[in-house]
């Protein structure tokens, strides 16, 4: 079974206007909602391929609350709510498409209660069982103290189970203190991590990664560089084709869904990489978060792995 935890959903809409102009009104052409922030993100390779081996779980409450349970609901999404008292937040995404920028607009969220943690807590301790996955997704709301990652990820791992994590900031520095099974980080992050103001280049990642202890499993993504990802005692450079980028936004977390799933479907790391990668590179050709079969099997071909 794999668990996604994200504490801090949001309602995703992404507007399409023709030419976005200042001081003005903005009438979209198009506009699209969807289940946010980055737990849900990484579900919808689950979705996509109809794997049911899983469940999110998640804080709801308000109107948007309520507008995503309803959504929740309709998509057949396995979720376990708790209950907030305040409302969820709304991410908007503003795509100008007579120019192709993006404006990303990003609600801090709601305040979460001490009750409504420990229930938080209570449900996912109930839930997992041993050798299950559990995937720690995205920012922690107002309310919900930075340890919440490291004491989680204690508790679970003591159970054996599999945590990994995937978020930023001080939520990451005191995370990783909790020993996950894997991390994934991007390279500005773990340059940020490890105290390096900055690196352009990928053979000092990869001797930063070669050194780095604090977790025995590690992905680090270099954008349209590929990644280095060490998992055990192997590190391998990972390759990928250049493609004409659209819109990367949920990537990285698509990317780590497929990963997670692949692996806990036995398939090898290096099998799993690869599907996972090419889920990441298909969802960047799309506006808004999609992933389409022709593309994967066709980016899957040129993907290469080199042990390091």
């Amino acid at each position: 079974m794999i668990h996604v935890i994200c504490p801090n959903p949001a309602l995703d809409r992404t507007l399409f206007l023709s030419n976005f102009k200042p001081n003005t009104v903005n009438r979209p052409t198009f506009t699209k909602d969807l289940l946010g922030g980055k737990g849900f993100n990484v579900i919808r390779p689950f979705i996509h391929s109809q794997f049911n081996n899983y469940i999110i779980h998640t804080l709801l409450g308000g109107f948007i609350g309520f507008s995503l349970e309803k959504n929740v609901s309709d998509n057949n999404i396995n979720c376990q709510i708790t209950s907030i008292k305040d409302n969820n937040r709304v991410c908007t995404i503003t795509i100008d498409e007579s120019t192709h920028d993006t404006y990303q607009i990003y609600e801090k969220g709601p305040n979460i209660q001490n009750k409504e943690i420990t229930k938080f807590i209570e449900n996912i301790k109930e839930a997992v069982k041993i050798e299950d996955y559990v995937i720690f997704s995205g920012s922690l709301p107002s309310g919900m103290d930075s340890n919440f990652y490291m004491d989680t990820i204690s508790l679970l791992q003591n159970k054996n189970a599999k945590c990994v994590l995937d978020t930023s900031g001080e939520d990451l520095k005191k995370g990783i203190e909790g020993r996950p099974w894997l991390v994934k980080i991007n390279d500005e992050e773990f340059l940020e991590l490890i105290g390096v103001r900055y690196s352009d280049s990928i053979e000092n990642v990869v001797k930063y990664v070669k050194s780095f202890n604090k977790v025995e499993n590690i992905i680090v993504t270099l954008g349209e560089n590929g990644m280095i990802a060490k998992f055990g005692q192997k590190l391998f450079k990972v390759n990928q084709p250049k493609i004409n980028v659209v819109n990367p936004i949920a990537s990285g977390d698509i990317f780590l869904g497929s990963l997670i799933q692949c692996i806990s479907q036995n398939l090898s790391f290096i099998e799993s990489l690869k599907y996972a990668c090419s889920c990441a590179l298909t969802n960047c050709l799309y506006w808004y978060p999609n992933l389409n079969d022709e593309f994967i099997n066709k980016f899957i071909k040129n993907i290469t792995l080199e042990e390091i």
